[in-house]
């Protein structure tokens, strides 16, 4: 046992904001979560995952603190986050030494020499080698821990980057799972560290003298089944958990992370196996004191990591690279999706694409209404509007409705008018701004997709799409979720390619997820689950007919009517 269940009063958790310097002299930023008796009980130090901050960790933090457990999270120092150092600077090693330093800081000020380490994906395997070195750590927790970052390079980007690398080959400044680094200074210090393969980590878990609990992701992309038995095998002490239904991304199934999250809870204070009743055996913080810790940490983050760019740009890149996924079947079975969804083209429908992005949506409406023999025999034209914020978006989506019409046979789509608009849908949502360019009831049919979240005040937009729809009309919206995870789907998409411009393309693209994940946890962008989605349309206005998961379970799409 770490220590006897005392539950705190969950009314009175806190956080503390401090800081203190790592080996190299550079300041953490750090959160103490505690219910003010700081000498008096267990201490758990939870690190950040790799793209993330501590501020991903909160939840996780607040309901130690009401189970009697004091909680260290911190920002990794050359990373993202409030902590010192440029991300172009880190290295693994680094990150170990920021482990090393928080165990440091809790010693010189509470005199700590016991502490479990919780640590979730890359951030498990720099930990990891951190506790193999230090007798103050108790207990080990790794959540998706990858084993072999050789093999999980190797899979993502479909080369051998540190055997090109001890070739000759030199990277410069390149991306990293989605984050900028020093790529040559990066590798150099993995492969001297020893982090880079399946050898080292067999060899810092013999080195644990301690419980270790892994728990692995029945559905993880990166991280091999067998190389974590091989793992937990070398340890007499470590335990292997499997979390059913669960990808690399754990959150994105909440089911999965659920128990999860309640079971990782139990091992930070009992060696036992979680029992089936876990829930009611364990406190809950209070709520409203959690969302308003999480509003002041996302504010201090934002001051931390403003964008460098605006939405207009980041976007006008991000549709470059979104190309590669349009040929997933994924993404294809996504659009059947919706256009099932929108029903059939009837004659003189007004079609509304709102954030038409590359056009993807409307080239399929005249795909199959072509394919259908509805558009050669309507006896009242179809308009098509497509609007989007940024001009590669519309050149892009032009490029494609002039593909398919110079396709089909001359005379064919004379029943079609369609018409490209530059229009940010962030005005509708500035001091002054305007709403959409339309009258009132325009519209027979709206798509709006994978652009809400994106919105900071998506239901200024949707408001609008009520008014512009026409009664009995239809509106089919849609968002990523929470957490969401694009590994099988990014996977999968440059498996089936195979020329060195596609498998870049694939690269960029997963560049770009990076920065759309920080992005979320800063607080610009949100994600909806299905029942967030439905409830800021039917605070619009609209009726909801209809909700799915898409895009490999990674997307909701509802479709309502007005």
């Amino acid at each position: 046992m770490i220590a006897t269940i005392s539950k705190a009063k969950a009314g009175i958790i806190r956080t503390d904001f401090v800081s203190y310097s790592n080996r190299a002299g550079l300041r953490l930023a750090a959160c103490l979560d505690h219910s003010g008796e700081l000498r008096d009980r267990p201490w758990v130090i939870v690190a950040p995952k790799y793209g993330e901050t501590k501020k991903s960790n909160l939840h996780l933090a607040y309901h130690l603190a009401a189970n009697g457990l004091n909680v260290l999270r911190f920002d990794h120092t050359n990373h993202v986050g409030e902590s010192e150092g440029p991300m172009l600077d880190f290295v693994l090693p680094g990150a170990v030494e920021d482990v090393t330093a928080s165990l440091n800081f809790l010693t010189a000020n509470f005199g700590v020499d016991r502490v479990v380490i919780v640590a979730n994906s890359l951030s498990a395997r720099c930990a990891l080698r951190a506790a193999a070195q230090d007798h103050r750590v108790v207990k080990f927790i790794s959540v998706a821990g990858v084993v072999n970052l050789l093999a999980t390079m190797t899979e993502i980007y479909r080369e051998d980057i540190l055997g090109q690398y001890r070739q000759g080959r030199r990277w410069g400044i390149t991306n990293f799972l989605g984050l900028e680094l020093h790529g040559d200074v990066f590798l150099d210090t993995l492969i001297q560290s020893g982090l880079h393969d399946l050898a080292g980590t067999i060899s810092d878990v013999q080195k644990l003298q301690v419980p270790l609990v892994w728990f692995y992701a029945e559905r993880d992309t990166w991280v091999r089944r067998d190389e974590v038995n091989r793992v937990v095998a070398s340890n007499s002490q470590a335990r292997l958990v499997l979390v059913e239904a669960a990808m690399h991304e754990v959150r994105e199934n909440p089911r999965a992370a659920e128990q999860l999250f309640l079971e990782i809870i139990w091992s930070c204070l009992e060696d036992s196996p979680c029992p089936a009743d876990v829930a009611g055996k364990l406190a809950v913080p209070n709520k409203k004191l959690l969302i308003e810790q999480n509003r002041r940490e996302r504010e201090r983050l934002r001051r931390a990591d403003a964008p460098t760019e605006s939405e207009t740009d980041f976007w006008s890149g991000y549709l470059q690279k979104y190309s590669i996924l349009e040929r997933s079947s994924d993404y294809q079975e996504y659009l059947r999706l919706v256009g099932r969804l929108c029903g059939p083209v009837r004659p003189g429908a007004a079609v509304l694409d709102a954030g038409c992005g590359t056009g993807l949506f409307g080239v399929w409406v005249l795909h199959e209404a072509w394919k259908s023999g509805e558009l050669s025999s309507l006896t009242e034209p179809v308009v098509y509007v497509g609007l989007d914020l940024t001009e590669r978006g519309l050149t892009d989506a032009m490029a494609k409705h002039l593909t398919v019409r110079q396709a089909v046979p001359p005379g064919v789509m004379p029943g079609l008018q369609y018409s490209l608009v530059d229009f940010d849908l962030l005005d509708g949502e500035k001091p002054g701004g305007r709403g959409l360019p339309f009258l009132a009831g325009t519209f027979d049919l709206i798509c709006c997709s994978l652009v809400l979240s994106y919105l900071k005040r998506p239901q200024v937009l949707l408001r609008e799409l009520h008014r512009v729809l026409r009664p009995g009309g239809i509106l089919v919206t849609s968002s990523m979720k929470p957490h969401c995870d694009l590994s099988v789907i990014y996977r999968d998409s440059i498996s089936s390619q195979v020329t060195v411009e596609e498998i870049d393309a694939g690269r960029n693209l997963l560049r770009a997820a990076g920065k759309i994940k920080l992005k979320e946890e800063i607080g610009h962008y949100a994600f909806f689950s299905q029942n967030e989605l439905a409830t800021l349309v039917g605070d619009a206005g609209f009726k909801l007919s209809e909700s799915h998961l898409s895009l490999g379970e990674q997307a909701v799409v509802v479709k309502a009517t007005k």
